[in-house]
C-alpha cells in the first residue's frame, strides 16, 4: 500500500566457515581429552582384560602424562577430590573407615562360637556392608533395619568391583582393614555381579580365564579366602546371592556363582547365605519386576536396568538378610528397628 515502509531487509546469520569450525570442535575435543584423560585411564582399567583394553591404555597413558605435566586437570581433580574421589588413588578408589567411637577400642573382640554379643547403647553392634554397586545399595536399606541406639552400620559398597580385579580394587586387603580398624560383629557381603571375567593378579596378570574348566574352583578359592578374612576377627557373615537378571544370557553364570557363595557356607564356620534368586523370581523361575507382599499386593522391586533394585526392594533384602543373622548366627532381634 502506497505510504508504509517497506520491511527491513532480513539478514542471514553470520555462518562459520567450515575449515574454522573443523578448528574449533577439533581444539574443544582435545582440551576434553587432556582434562579428562586421567579419568578415561581409569576407566578402561577398570574393564575386563582383552585387547580393546590394552589399546585403550596405550592410547591414554601419553595423555594423561602430558595432562600432568600440564597441570590442566587441576580444575576437574578439585571436583572430583570434592566428590571424595582423588586422581591419586587406587582405581578403585579407597576404603573411607568411619572412626572408631570412643570405648569401642576396650571392648571384647566378637566370640569366635556362639551367638553375636549382645550390644548396649554404649557399646553397639559393629555391621559392615561391603561389595559392588549392589551392596551400595543394600547399605542404606541394612541401617535402616536396624535399631541406631544399638547397632552401628557402616555402607562399604564399591561400584565396578569385585574379587575377579584385585589390581582394580582388592577387596581382601580392604576387608582385613576393616577387620583390623573397625572390628565388625557382623558383615553383610553383596557383590559377584562384575566378576563374569578372568580372575587376574594383583598386577592385572590373567590367571585363570573366564569360561574354562578352571575357573569355578578359582574363583571359589577367593570367595573362601574372602569369608575367611571377614569372619577372622570374630565377625559373623551373611553372604547375599545375586538375584535373577533380566539377561537370559547372563543367569548361567550368575547361577553358578550362587553356588559358589552357597557351598563356601559349609566350608567357612560362622556364615550363612541368602537366596536371592528364588526370593525375587518368579514361580517358574523366570524374572519379574514386581514382588507379591503376603496381602496379594504387587509392588516393584526392580530398577529399569533389570540388574539392581529400587529402594522397596533393598528394604526387602536388607530385612530378608538381618532375618538370617537372627535365625542362623545369633543375631539378638532386639537390635531390629521398630517398625
Amino acid at each position: 500500500m502506497a505510504g508504509e515502509p517497506e520491511p527491513a531487509p532480513v539478514r542471514a546469520p553470520a555462518s562459520m566457515p567450515a575449515g574454522r569450525a573443523l578448528v574449533v570442535i577439533l581444539i574443544c575435543l582435545l582440551t576434553w581429552m587432556f582434562l579428562y584423560a586421567p579419568t578415561m585411564k581409569r576407566a578402561a582399567e577398570a574393564s575386563p582384560p582383552g585387547l580393546r583394553r590394552t589399546l585403550s591404555i596405550a592410547g591414554l597413558t601419553p595423555l594423561t602424562a602430558i595432562s600432568n605435566v600440564l597441570q590442566v586437570t587441576r580444575a576437574t581433580d578439585a571436583v572430583r577430590g570434592a566428590l571424595g574421589k582423588h586422581a591419586g588413588a587406587a582405581p578403585g578408589g579407597t576404603l573411607a573407615i568411619p572412626t572408631v567411637p570412643s570405648g569401642v577400642a576396650n571392648s571384647p573382640t566378637p566370640a569366635a562360637t556362639g551367638p553375636i554379643r549382645t550390644p548396649t547403647p554404649g557399646d553397639r553392634l559393629r555391621v559392615v556392608v561391603v561389595g559392588d554397586s549392589l551392596a551400595s545399595g543394600l547399605g542404606t536399606y541394612t541401617e535402616r533395619a536396624f535399631d541406631p541406639t544399638l547397632v552401628r552400620v557402616t555402607d562399604q559398597g564399591r561400584i565396578s568391583t569385585g574379587l575377579a580385579r584385585p589390581d582394580y580394587f582388592d577387596w581382601p586387603a580392604a576387608m582385613q582393614q576393616l577387620v583390623d580398624d573397625y572390628r565388625p560383629d557382623l558383615v553383610f557381603v553383596m557383590l559377584g555381579e562384575n566378576d563374569a571375567q578372568a580372575l587376574v593378579d594383583g598386577q592385572g596378570h590373567v590367571q585363570v580365564a573366564v569360561g574354562t574348566r578352571a575357573w569355578p574352583a578359582g574363583y571359589a578359592a577367593r570367595v573362601q579366602e574372602f569369608a575367611r578374612i571377614a569372619t577372622s576377627g570374630g565377625a559373623r557373615l551373611v553372604w547375599v546371592g545375586l538375584p535373577i537378571v533380566r539377561d537370559p544370557g547372563r543367569r548361567a553364570l550368575l547361577q553358578r556363582q550362587n553356588g559358589i557363595f552357597e557351598e563356601m557356607t559349609s566350608v567357612v564356620p560362622n556364615t550363612a547365605y541368602l537366596d536371592t534368586w528364588t526370593l525375587f523370581a518368579t514361580r517358574s523361575g523366570g524374572y519379574t519386576t514386581y514382588f507379591r507382599e503376603p496381602n496379594g499386593h504387587l509392588d516393584v522391586i526392580r530398577e529399569p536396568d533389570g540388574v539392581h533394585f529400587n529402594s522397596l526392594g533393598y528394604q526387602l533384602v536388607a530385612q530378608a538378610a538381618a532375618d538370617l543373622a537372627i535365625a542362623d548366627l545369633g543375631l539378638s532381634p532386639t537390635t531390629l528397628a521398630t517398625p
